[in-house]
């Protein structure tokens, strides 16, 4: 009995902690993408905004990830610094949901801001995967997804990248 009580009070703490994690990003107020400096100052914002969005649940926050995307994609469509390049062959395993789009994105640009690595494509697109398969694999609210379970068993086995690469050439 006592070891079930234990547990539920570990679980009840995880449980908020997760919580907090999915409530603690808020887009920057007022924000305003200018020039190329003020696309700068929001490169932290960027990196926490993909961090929370993968661990939010869509239904739970709905406002909030509507706007935490819009921010994504604003600062997307106009930085110069930070490169993301479509490809039809990756589109087409994310065409089912559009959130999976922005997790994809997302993950591309987090990854190639704390790396300061845009010039190489494959691994960004491969940071860019690895997020909408996280979102995915812990946000079941998504309907199953025949496209993202097979690249969920690729990287299982280690070969989404050669994946991506092959994909890519």
């Amino acid at each position: 009995m006592k070891q079930l009580q234990y547990f539920l009070a570990a679980l009840t703490i995880l449980l908020s902690i997760n919580k907090g994690i999915a409530q603690s990003f808020k887009v920057p107020l007022y924000y305003k993408f200018d020039n190329a400096d003020s696309y700068h100052k929001y490169d932290m914002d960027i990196i926490k905004c993909v961090n929370w969005l993968e661990k939010a649940i869509p239904g739970d926050h709905a406002p909030e990830v509507k706007n935490a995307s819009r921010f994504l994609l604003e600062f997307q469509t106009g930085c110069t610094y930070v490169g993301f390049v479509q490809n039809m062959r990756i589109d087409a395993y994310l065409s089912d949901c559009p959130q999976y789009r922005i997790y994809y994105i997302g993950g591309w640009i987090r990854y190639s801001l704390q790396n300061l690595d845009n010039a190489n494509k494959i691994t960004c697109t491969y940071a860019g995967i690895k997020t909408v398969l996280k979102a995915y694999k812990a946000n079941r609210v998504f309907k199953p997804d025949a496209n993202l379970d097979e690249l969920a068993t690729l990287e299982g086995k280690g070969k989404l990248k050669e994946w991506v690469e092959e994909k890519l050439n």
